[in-house]
């Protein structure tokens, strides 16, 4: 009797197991790659839609970086709206990591580099 418990909880555990692994990865709505070369302050990225469908924050990652001196880049989001000026949804320091602005809701965005040097990111990607 004990070898049919065991069988049982091993096919258990085993069912378990393979339903875990044929789950998909959560992800974000939507994303992008890039890279930066020689920016200067007020250069700003490309703009992507978010329709805020996953509810998942914005995030904008940075690898091999050259700050040209600093040991970060200074980023703003910014939403866009047509005929009125863009809103800012604040600055976050880089250090050649991934910055959150947290859920921003359903518009259209970018961010800007604030500095004072020249910017050079060999892999940016961002999340939304």
């Amino acid at each position: 009797m004990n070898m049919k418990i065991n069988r049982v909880g091993a096919v258990a555990v085993a069912a378990l197991v393979a339903t875990f692994s044929l789950s998909p990865p959560a992800s974000a709505e939507g994303s992008w790659s890039s890279s930066i070369s020689n920016w200067l302050s007020g250069n700003e990225s490309r703009r992507w839609t978010d329709n805020h469908n996953d509810k998942a924050s914005t995030t904008v990652s940075f690898s091999g970086c050259n700050f040209g001196g600093p040991s970060s880049a200074t980023l703003e989001l910014d939403h866009v709206r047509d005929f009125l000026p863009d809103v800012s949804h604040g600055t976050r320091s880089n250090t050649c990591n991934t910055v959150s602005w947290g859920e921003v809701g359903a518009a259209d965005f970018y961010f800007i580099y604030i500095g004072s040097t020249r910017l050079n990111v060999s892999s940016v990607v961002t999340r939304y």
